[in-house]
């Protein structure tokens, strides 16, 4: 399930990434927002996040990672949301296609799918303020 989620998730990203990559300013900052289901181990997935900062910075990603908790955010009080931002689309794609291929990752990703975790819903943004 988990290969499934994460193939479908990568191809979401893809195409998001060529459409909205044409039609807006490639520079601006990303934001990638995940809402996760941590299966009742919070502490288990924010120690995988820690192992996943680990392997971006290990791979010199310039990525911000952040875990929030939605409180008196109506039907998101108590989701566990898993925030990503970098620098523009394009290093997004990068990042993105660097953390896929390696091994450490992936085996992370393993871990979560075995212990019942998942990426339930996503959405990226892209600043516009000026």
């Amino acid at each position: 399930m988990m290969k499934q989620t994460v193939t479908a998730l990568i191809a979401v990203i893809l195409f998001f990434n060529v459409s909205s990559v044409q039609a807006t300013d490639q520079n601006r900052p990303v934001r990638d927002v995940i809402i996760v289901d941590v299966n009742d181990d919070l502490d288990g997935f924010l120690d995988r996040m820690k192992r996943v900062k680990g392997v971006a910075d290990r791979l010199q990603l310039p990525v911000t990672m952040r875990v929030f908790m939605g409180t008196f955010a109506a039907t998101h009080n108590g989701d566990i949301f898993l925030y990503w931002e970098l620098p523009s689309f394009i290093e997004f794609a990068e990042a993105e296609t660097a953390l896929h291929q390696d091994a450490e990752f992936l085996s992370i990703l393993a871990e979560m799918d075995a212990a019942g975790q998942s990426f339930t819903s996503e959405f990226l943004t892209i600043e516009i303020t000026k």
